[in-house]
């Protein structure tokens, strides 16, 4: 099961889309919600990548975020992308090789070192590696099974036979493994397309597809809900007392990506709200409980359901309310670095709709 048939084809709804907000908190959650890809084919894949911060967009000067999903992807754009999704280290016991067209000063310098250092990447030539070259599809097949060699049973599955993909190619062996293993899939009329440049869509949907298929190392059921029952309840505990500060600490310490910008609006609405002077109660109704829908070993899928909220603020006769369901899905992510899971998205509307936020000021 993959998020997209959890979520459906809808996406998160966000809390608004418009650049230029005045707000740091907005500007940052913006940057989840890149504008060109809500009618692509790879959406829902694609949104996954840069919700989990597996992915940045890019801002031009108007605040405009965008992905540029059919743009091509160069080797060291993609090798960067998989050594930090991964969280790779530098082997041990492997030395990496030295490229002459790799200088130590150049970003993507120790992307290249670890994959190179980890058998993952060779190199174009003896002594060069092509950085600034446009990779293709079949490169990309080949990288990513060296990548999760140890974490996807790549020797179960039919392998599919692509009309283009002859035998004396030199990753074709690969390219039978990750087609056996569901990690990638073709074009109509079964072929491959092996020597075509991969844009970055492809290049983030094949990895996605990887990153569903490693189960040699699954999180239990029963550490998944309690971790999500533990953040629920810490997070309960610090709206119920309306203290906005150490909602912030938990957001820091338990969210990622999309939805800790997301919970970082919600704190800063309380925090306004407190500031203009409103009084401001919390109330909570049910009992939560969850479900596991899915789990990998760096991504897990709960559905939660049983708890509301309800926001009441008072000031000068004024009153007004909000209500929080807690129904959705929560996607959990393992911190590359921390090994830590921590959510990073969700369907579950927070208080902070645009309503509310534009009748505290907030832009």
């Amino acid at each position: 099961m993959t998020a997209g048939a959890v979520l459906g084809t809808g996406v998160i709804t966000p809390v608004s889309a418009a650049p230029q907000h005045e707000t740091k908190e907005l500007q940052v959650l913006d940057s989840y919600l890149p504008e060109d890809i809500a009618k692509h084919w790879a959406r829902n894949k694609v949104y996954d990548m840069v919700h989990a911060g597996y992915v940045n967009g890019y801002t031009d000067a108007s605040g405009t975020v965008t992905v540029r999903p059919d743009r091509k992807i160069t080797r060291a754009e993609f090798v960067e992308l998989l050594v930090k999704t991964l969280g790779l280290k530098k082997s041990p016991d492997r030395e990496p090789k030295s490229f002459s067209d790799v200088d130590s000063s150049e970003w993507y310098y120790n992307s290249v070192t670890i994959a190179s250092s980890l058998g993952i990447v060779s190199g174009t030539t003896e002594s060069s590696f092509g950085p600034e070259r446009y990779i293709t599809r079949g490169e990309i097949a080949a990288l990513l099974v060296r990548a999760f060699a140890y974490t996807i049973a790549f020797d179960e599955g039919t392998t599919r036979h692509f009309k283009d993909v002859g035998n004396t190619y030199w990753a074709s062996r690969e390219i039978d493994k990750a087609s056996r293993a569901g990690v990638i899939s073709g074009y109509k009329g079964n072929v491959f397309k092996p020597f075509e440049y991969a844009t970055r869509a492809e290049a983030m949907t094949m990895l996605y597809n990887a990153l569903y298929l490693e189960e040699n190392a699954v999180p239990t059921d029963k550490a998944l809900l309690d971790l999500v029952k533990t953040i629920e309840e810490e997070r309960s505990r610090a709206l119920l007392a309306v203290d906005p500060n150490r909602l912030k600490e938990i957001v820091d310490a338990r969210y990622a990506g999309y939805y800790k910008a997301l919970q970082n609006v919600e704190v800063l609405l309380l925090r306004k709200a407190k500031e203009q002077g409103y009084e401001v109660s919390i109330s909570r109704t049910g009992e939560l409980t969850e479900k596991v829908l899915g789990k990998w070993n760096r991504i897990a899928l709960v559905e939660v359901d049983g708890a509301e909220y309800t926001l009441t603020a008072k000031k000068d006769g004024e009153e007004w309310k909000a209500v929080e369901k807690f129904k959705g899905v929560v996607m959990l992510k393992k911190d590359p670095t921390t090994n830590e899971w921590r959510i990073y998205t969700s369907d579950i509307q927070l208080f902070a709709t645009k309503q509310l936020l534009e009748k505290l000021g907030i832009k």
